[in-house]
């Protein structure tokens, strides 16, 4: 049988908990992104936030790349954050397909030269519908150009890529000797695994 627990009179559970300012990670210069609220620190480790590149920037015109970290590392009553999935909005991606438009969606897993296992999801929009064989060209030179651009570069250098919007530019450069495409997209980037650490001998 459940007891119901006595309330301690005149007891603020807000009281004991404290204010964590959250941090971007480095390559995002550790802007300060956020606070959340938590009785014990190492309770807001693991915590996920979302942001965007308009709000790390000041661009405007990125407002659609969305952003999460997760905490992992506090120290005092800062919380800072790693990278763990960089995404374009919905609303985005669907003002870009029209009628009568198709598109060739990919999933992809990459290393960056530092080590990163990452997942990287792309879509390819089109004009019209294309042939099977099109659409497996297409997916092929889209593999062949994010290994090559992610064994080239270190992790901050392959996401700058990403959000700048070069890494879809070259990528629709080479797509379209297969078939005119309207536009690639890098849809998302999520990290599924980091280089491990090495310890002290």
């Amino acid at each position: 049988m459940l007891l119901a627990r006595k309330r301690v009179a005149g007891k603020d559970p807000w009281k004991a908990k404290a204010w964590y300012t959250i941090y971007a990670p480095d390559m995002f210069e550790k802007k300060e992104i956020g606070e959340t609220i938590s009785d014990k620190p190492e309770k807001v480790l693991g915590r996920k936030i979302e942001t965007n590149m308009k709000e790390l920037t000041g661009d405007m015109k990125k407002s659609h790349i969305k952003l999460i970290f997760r905490v992992k590392e506090v120290t005092g009553e800062n919380a800072y954050t790693e990278f763990f999935r960089q995404e374009l909005s919905r609303s985005y991606l669907r003002s870009q397909i029209r009628r009568r438009n198709s598109k060739v969606d990919s999933i992809f897993n990459i290393k960056t030269k530092d080590g990163y296992n990452l997942r990287a999801s792309t879509s390819a929009i089109l004009t019209t519908r294309i042939l099977t064989s099109q659409k497996k060209a297409i997916r092929e030179i889209i593999n062949q150009e994010l290994t090559s651009i992610s064994t080239n570069n270190d992790f901050a250098q392959f996401l700058d890529e990403v959000t700048s919007g070069k890494m879809s530019s070259e990528i629709y450069k080479k797509a379209r000797k297969i078939y005119p495409l309207k536009r690639v997209e890098v849809t998302k980037i999520k990290l599924i695994d980091k280089p491990k650490v090495k310890e002290a001998a």
